[in-house]
């Protein structure tokens, strides 16, 4: 069975499975399959997701916020699983009509798509909180699981590079993300607060354990723990905080994030992504294939508890079974 703590001996352990409420910390598409998983394995009305706002951005007069929305799409089956963003069934005729008229697009946004920015849109230039209308979209698609934006306040993820600083789309899409970058910035972070609803779930005495997804430890967990505040909640839970590795072989699960790592000057491997944010880690998911690292982790603060478990989540199956490896290993923990 997956996800049992490896012992002294090499060996892993048993323990069972207790179902309580849980917190997922999340970015998009590789947040969002565990998002999935934990929503199929547990009762789905006591996840919460607190999702990254810091891709959020304005395209075509539309404020876009693609980590909800792929939570959103994820979670009420919508997603195109074949294209890995974006509605199932979509359309372009929008795109192409801007294109006729002259348009440079690089942004795509389908059909299906901009009626969810274009409602949203709506209402927030009505006052509504960013945190109300996806509350209320989830609700549309049937989700049961809790969705909360980071802030309903702006916070925007800025990439320095050696040839410019770039706002995160123009550079993960229209440059492709090929600048290497030197530095991320979270514009805005210092003026933005957790929602009260954030915080609830954080303090919640029932609280069994935060997860954090196997996202991008730069650009889709940074930004989450750059909100004031926080970080901090999470260094204080008694709940265990769970990290999930988004490095397997020496390769990112999905996303730019191995050469962001290289980048930086780090080693592409599990244990360098578990550094980064260490600090609010009680444990941590390794995939099997990594099994060589684990004692790597006993360097890591005073040594961070391991559990292996194969990570690549390739359909509902493999996405419960993390799902499930996570839950037992948050039980040991407690």
């Amino acid at each position: 069975m997956t996800g049992r703590p490896v012992g002294p001996d090499g060996k892993r352990q048993d323990v069972s499975v207790t179902k309580n409420k849980v917190i997922a910390i999340s970015g998009g598409v590789g947040g969002a399959k565990l998002s999935m998983g934990l929503a199929s394995e547990m009762d789905a009305r006591n996840l919460t997701v607190i999702v990254n706002t810091g891709d959020d951005s304005w395209h075509f007069g539309l404020f876009v916020t693609p980590d909800i929305d792929t939570q959103l799409y994820t979670l009420s089956g919508r997603a195109d699983l074949d294209r890995g963003w974006g509605r199932s069934g979509e359309t372009w005729h929008a795109m192409d009509a801007l294109r006729e008229l002259g348009e440079d697009v690089w942004f795509n946004i389908g059909d299906k798509d901009i009626a969810t920015n274009l409602l949203r849109t709506m209402r927030l230039s009505r006052g509504d909180r960013l945190t109300e209308i996806t509350a209320d979209f989830a609700r549309a698609f049937g989700i049961e699981t809790r969705l909360l934006p980071m802030s309903d306040m702006p916070v925007s993820t800025q990439l320095k590079c050696a040839d410019g600083d770039y706002d995160f789309h123009d550079w993960f899409v229209a440059a492709r993300a090929e600048p290497t970058v030197q530095e991320v910035v979270f514009r805005g972070a210092e003026r933005a607060s957790m929602t009260a609803e954030v915080e609830t779930a954080l303090a919640d005495p029932e609280l069994a354990a935060i997860v954090v997804c196997p996202s991008n430890p730069f650009l889709s967990i940074g930004p989450v723990l750059s909100v004031p505040g926080l970080r901090q909640m999470l260094k204080d839970s008694p709940a265990p905080v769970i990290g999930v590795t988004p490095v397997v072989s020496g390769q990112a699960i999905k996303g730019p994030t191995a050469a962001m790592m290289k980048g930086f000057g780090l080693p592409v491997s599990a244990s360098a992504a578990a550094r980064f944010h260490a600090d609010i880690f009680d444990g941590y998911i390794l995939d099997e294939r990594d099994a060589g690292q684990v004692g790597e982790f006993a360097y890591i603060g005073s040594g961070l508890p391991v559990a292996l478990a194969d990570t690549m989540m390739v359909d509902l199956d493999a996405k419960r079974r993390l799902a499930r490896a996570v839950l037992e290993f948050a039980e040991t923990l407690r």
